[in-house]
């Protein structure tokens, strides 16, 4: 075995069913208190990302065109009757939590980050200096689960040294059947960043501006969503300065959602668990990968960018997955 890299788990094994959960912390739920029809955008967010994979593994070929529009619309409904809370990824999509219970997991664990991350920085008792110290500790906390953290490795290396993501056969596979379902996740990659930027930018003021990002969001970004993932650092470029590891970490659960929907979706893989295992643990979180957080590219676009616009190039063009892919939009994950 490759030093640093993770034992692959059996696909056969019995695996054990425990949970971790979110450490106490003075800012717990202050994102849930504050922003409440935010929380459950969230909710409909991680349901859907949830149950897309039990529609995918039981929809026949002949009928995904039918199913994908369908899949968009039941989102569209949940956004007018959104859960209370946020569901768990098996309690939406049991059948793919049976098939890898593992993958269910390490989705939830980030999810777990993602609210941590936002509670501190919805909570206004924080200073600056407290909120940069709690990013840490969050984030040190996350990683402190070795089989459960995604590395806080830039996405390229990811992509294209471990996984060697355009090389596998499954690639695309997903983006190719289910069109409009790709193009409300990359919806929601968007929403979720500008989600950061908005609390940075608009500190004390937040509440509202949220409202007003989730309006853009409803109206401009769900029907016209962007050609391709977005890149945290791309729209919450003053939050992916504060908490660089958290933007990466966030970076390849995105990713991690695209592979296994190719996975699902591909016929070519018929040990479809061995095959998202195998996956996982090419993107766990390695030692030595925090050192190599500072050679990413620099943020792009400039730091001034309004988190509350949605701009051309955001839905169009090639932008940093088309950079480290190494060709246009058209195949950007």
């Amino acid at each position: 075995m490759l030093s640093g890299v993770h034992p692959v788990r059996k696909a056969t094994a019995l695996e054990p069913r425990h949970e971790t959960y979110r450490r106490r912390a003075p800012y717990l739920w202050a994102f849930y208190k504050r922003h409440p029809e935010d929380y459950q955008l969230t909710a409909v967010a991680h349901w859907a990302h949830g149950s897309i994979s039990d529609l995918i593994m039981s929809t026949r070929p002949e009928d995904v065109a039918e199913a994908d529009r369908q899949f968009v619309e039941d989102v569209k409904t949940f956004m007018v009757n959104p859960p209370k809370v946020e569901p768990k990824q098996a309690e939406v999509g049991p059948a793919f939590a049976r098939l890898a219970p593992w993958a269910p997991k390490v989705v939830d664990w980030t999810h777990h980050l993602h609210e941590a991350l936002y509670d501190i920085m919805a909570d206004d008792r924080l200073t600056e200096n407290e909120r940069l110290q709690y990013i840490k500790q969050e984030t040190d906390y996350y990683l402190s689960e070795p089989e459960m953290a995604f590395s806080p490795a830039p996405l390229n290396v990811i992509v294209n040294e471990r996984v060697n993501l355009m090389a596998q056969p499954w690639f695309g596979a997903f983006r190719r059947q289910w069109p409009k379902a790709t193009g409300l996740f990359w919806a929601f990659h968007w929403w979720h960043p500008a989600v950061y930027d908005t609390q940075v930018v608009y500190g004390t003021q937040q509440r509202e501006a949220i409202l007003n990002l989730d309006k853009v969001f409803v109206q401009t970004v769900f029907p016209n969503p962007p050609t391709r993932m977005l890149l945290s650092r791309e729209i919450m470029p003053r939050f992916a300065r504060m908490a660089p590891e958290a933007a990466n970490i966030f970076d390849n659960l995105h990713q991690f959602h695209g592979i296994t929907y190719d996975i699902l979706s591909s016929p070519l893989v018929k040990d479809k668990k061995a095959e998202l295992y195998r996956m996982i643990q090419l993107m766990l979180s390695r030692p030595g990968d925090r050192g190599l957080v500072t050679t990413q590219a620099p943020s792009v676009p400039q730091g001034d960018l309004s988190p509350l616009a949605y701009e051309e190039w955001m839905r169009m063009g090639p932008g940093e997955m088309g950079r480290i892919m190494g060709h246009g939009s058209d195949h950007a994950h």
